[in-house]
């Protein structure tokens, strides 16, 4: 993937997790599955354990998107040290 597109992708990732329907959605299935978590029987170890592994399904697709956006993050800095470079390299060679 070229480093223009991982900061496209970096971009989209943002617009999603800064969407106030999506945060929203995010909000009301963790509080969903703590509370279940919390209010099923201490013997209901089959049913903590579904809920737990819900519950760590969502965190792992906020994290898929947060590395994404970090992801971009680094592109966008490497194009930008890229450009530097090319400049500095750009007066050098004018410069001698």
């Amino acid at each position: 993937m070229t480093p223009e597109e991982e900061i496209k992708r970096a971009n989209r990732a943002a617009q999603i997790l800064e969407d106030e329907v999506f945060s929203g959605a995010i909000k009301q299935v963790e509080d969903a599955l703590l509370s279940g978590m919390r209010s099923a029987a201490i013997v209901d170890d089959k049913l903590r354990l579904r809920l737990l592994d819900k519950y760590e399904s969502v965190q792992a697709i906020l994290a898929c998107l947060k590395s994404t956006m970090e992801t971009g993050k680094l592109a966008k800095a490497q194009l930008e040290l890229n450009e530097k470079k090319n400049l500095l390299q750009r007066v050098r060679d004018i410069y001698g």
